[in-house]
């Protein structure tokens, strides 16, 4: 049990400041959702100390009984509870994006156009002479794309 709960401190601790940043924002890269999320006092820079207060808080909040110490238990509650804000997260920012005038609700049109731009952007990438018809090789060569992608993310996801 009790290395259980050290290896839990060590990922929480170790990994909190890089998984923050690029969880929240890999597209745009890490530098700007760090920032966000570790300057506390909103000068632009991010001091140890900040960093530091960033890393304890993240340990009592995995820490949901507050004795000092994080089980697998509360470790596995922790990183269930980050996952759902995530997901949420997300969902708000597409729905947000599909509702193109803001009001709250996604027309019918509003999800055709987005519909017709996702189609069009990915319709354009796999129809690589530019011929306006996708042909078997280029369907197959998509495929192959996209199972490379696939290998290497799940390679550095775990090594």
């Amino acid at each position: 049990m009790k290395k259980v709960t050290i290896a839990a401190l060590i990922t929480i601790c170790v990994g909190s400041v890089a998984y923050t940043a690029m969880a929240q924002n890999h597209r745009g890269g890490p530098a700007p959702m760090m920032l966000e999320t570790l300057d506390a006092n909103q000068d632009g820079s991010i001091s140890k100390d900040e960093v530091n207060a960033h890393r304890a808080d993240r340990f009592a909040s995995a820490d949901m009984n507050g004795d000092g110490l994080v089980t697998a238990d509360e470790f596995e509650a922790f990183a269930q509870a980050e996952r759902a804000q995530k997901q949420e997260e997300r969902r708000a920012r597409r729905f947000a994006k599909l509702d193109a005038d803001g009001d709250g609700f996604v027309t019918a049109e509003e999800h055709a156009a987005a519909g017709d731009e996702r189609m069009e952007r990915m319709f354009n990438r796999i129809d690589t002479d530019g011929d306006g018809v996708i042909s078997e090789s280029e369907r197959e060569a998509a495929k192959e794309r996209m199972k490379e992608r696939r290998g290497k993310r799940g390679k550095g996801r775990r090594g």
